[in-house]
């Protein structure tokens, strides 16, 4: 018995190993034998290694034929089962292909973790090859943050992996990352050089998939040269050979720079021509990213001989822009959050010591990229300010002119957007330092603040405050706290009732400080109060606003280790009470 079920083991070991050789050149056929070595697979009683090993390797192979769901599906499975028999190679690489599908969904945040518990178990177990790969969609993620230092860092250490192991397709990943990289940082001759060693590792490799990448960035090199016959040559064998292998995503991308490339040459009717495809395949595969660089170009090209239709592509770009700047900000805050919610569960779980100071390493880089691409957007949106008002000055034709108005209130938006993750941030870096608190000066200045607000002479203040009340704390974000209390008390006011009243209350017990605000206003529906602490989330649109304040709020409480809690009826009016720790 037990030699017919090694006779089993051996024949599905050599379907895999079939399978995996004949992948490159005929995915379906190597999904086929796969799923025949499973078939035969059932006839082995017991659960074991190589169950775990034949569900990897389909969703490894659905995935290279685009059918990510069936992937992450085969993947989920391979992991309970790998768990269950205490298959370590299977856990780690089930994580592995779990991770690549969500990438491939563009869920970053959710890839995260399986990706680290991926590289850094692949690392323990001595797996250099397995752990190279990781590495470099690690660094994918940092480029996809634009954080090339520690792209750059990561790539090279996977280069150093590949060579370690002698594996080419590795070192030609490696090359082709660093190439693309050091064409963002504009440092042309090291792009050459590097997708120079891909055309050489290709030539050896023949994977036309590969040949594809190839073309793709050594293309975008081309154009940034000014090469523009030889990029137009790369884009257009790019796009054929990603359409051909059904990757849409990178064959869209390709003739998104072959337009740029007509437009450089001022073959603005080709340009129009494959901007259109573009954006009909784009809209059809949700593209955003595609989408507003390609109605960005259109107006580029219309400004100067169609006011209306140039007009019509720039609204379209800055709806898209917005759309596509939220979904990037709120990526980077999720996976700031995850990354910090896996550090809390190992520091509890008390589990290696490399992997949580990695993880503590990685939160302070993320949120320092945070706070910089805060700031530096800071400037730009000024210059589109202004650009915008001296844009006012010259144009008298009123359809015009409402639609220079829907873009100033657009940047306006994005403006108090950016004001506020600088204040995230600022809450996330700051030090506490504890200072005496002045409850009645903090509500005084923040109601002052905001007698610019609609409606606002029409609310009566309330304000008690316990006498001889003691508490030391950072003032900063104690004012941050009444602030924003403040401010959403004013702005959701219940303009049907005669009078608006905010009743603010602050009082302490032995332990804590409670700060109570309480207004007659809107209220907030039961299906929405699980939800408004969400970043961007709004319960209504009757208000101007960004969905950021209670965000902020609840961030600033939980810096100060404290608990909200919401009370609210729609028609009757809101609740809130902060409890804060006087020690901490």
């Amino acid at each position: 018995m037990e030699t017919h079920t090694s006779l089993i083991k051996a024949e599905i070991r050599s379907l895999f190993d079939t399978a995996i050789g004949i992948s490159i050149k005929d995915t379906a056929k190597a999904i086929e034998l796969t799923e025949k070595a499973l078939f035969k697979s059932q006839r082995i009683k017991e659960k074991n290694e190589i169950h775990a090993d034949g569900l990897n390797l389909v969703s490894m192979l659905h995935r290279k034929n685009r059918e990510i769901g069936t992937a992450k599906n085969m993947a989920d499975r391979a992991l309970k089962l790998s768990e269950e028999i205490k298959y370590e190679k299977g856990v780690y690489d089930a994580k592995y292909n779990i991770a690549k599908a969500l990438l491939n969904q563009h869920k970053l945040s959710e890839a995260i973790p399986h990706l680290l518990d991926a590289s850094v178990g692949y690392k323990k177990m001595n797996e250099l090859l397995p752990h190279g790969k990781a590495l470099c969609l690690i660094g994918n993620i940092y480029e996809e943050f634009q954080d090339f230092k520690n792209a750059l860092n990561t790539y090279q250490y996977a280069l150093e992996v590949s060579q370690q192991t002698q594996n080419q397709t590795l070192e030609f990943y490696c090359y082709l990352y660093l190439a693309n990289l050091f064409l963002q940082l504009e440092k042309s001759v090291k792009a050459v050089t590097y997708i120079g060693k891909c055309i050489e590792l290709n030539k050896a490799l023949e994977n036309d998939e590969d040949l594809a990448k190839v073309y793709f960035v050594n293309g975008k090199i081309q154009l940034k040269s000014r090469k523009y016959e030889a990029a137009t040559e790369s884009f257009l064998k790019a796009s054929e050979l990603f359409f051909d292998k059904n990757d849409f995503v990178s064959g869209v991308e390709a003739q998104e720079k072959l337009a740029s490339t007509y437009l450089a040459q001022d073959k603005t009717d080709q340009a129009i021509e494959t901007l259109n495809s573009v954006i009909q395949k784009s809209e059809k595969f949700q593209l955003n990213s595609v989408l507003f660089n390609t109605h960005y170009m259109l107006y580029q090209i219309y400004k100067e001989t169609n006011v209306t239709k140039a007009l019509e592509e720039l609204e379209r770009y800055v709806e898209l822009k917005g759309e596509h700047d939220k979904k990037f900000i709120n990526s980077v805050v999720n996976s700031y959050s995850v990354l910090s919610r896996i550090e809390d569960s190992e520091k509890e779980a008390e589990k290696e010591q490399e992997l949580a100071s990695i993880i503590e390493k990685k939160n302070s880089e993320m949120d320092s990229f945070f706070y910089r691409v805060s700031h530096d957007l800071k400037g730009p949106i000024a210059s589109l300010l202004g650009l915008s008002d001296l844009a006012k000055r010259d144009v008298s034709d009123t359809k015009a002119l409402h639609y220079l108005k829907m873009y100033e209130n657009q940047i306006k938006r994005l403006n108090m957007i950016v004001m506020e993750l600088i204040n995230i941030t600022e809450l996330n870096y700051r030090e506490i330092k504890r200072t005496d608190i002045n409850f009645y000066e903090i509500i005084d200045n923040c109601i002052t603040a905001y007698t610019y607000l609609p409606n606002f002479d029409s609310i009566v203040f309330k304000i008690e405050v316990q006498s001889n009340l003691t508490f030391s704390s950072e003032w900063y974000i104690v004012n941050t706290i009444l602030q924003n209390l403040i401010e959403n008390s004013i702005k959701y006011l219940d303009k049907n009732k005669e009078e608006s009243t905010v009743h603010i209350t602050v009082y302490g017990t032995k332990t804590d400080i409670h700060i109570e605000v309480k207004d007659n206003g809107q209220g907030i529906d039961k299906e929405h109060q699980g939800k408004i602490f969400d970043m961007f989330y709004r319960a209504n649109n009757s208000a101007q606003g960004t969905g950021l304040g209670l965000f902020i709020l609840k961030r600033a409480v939980e810096r100060l280790h404290g608990e909200i809690k919401l009370e609210s009826t729609p028609g009757i009016g809101t609740t809130f009470n902060i409890s804060l720790p006087k020690n901490i």
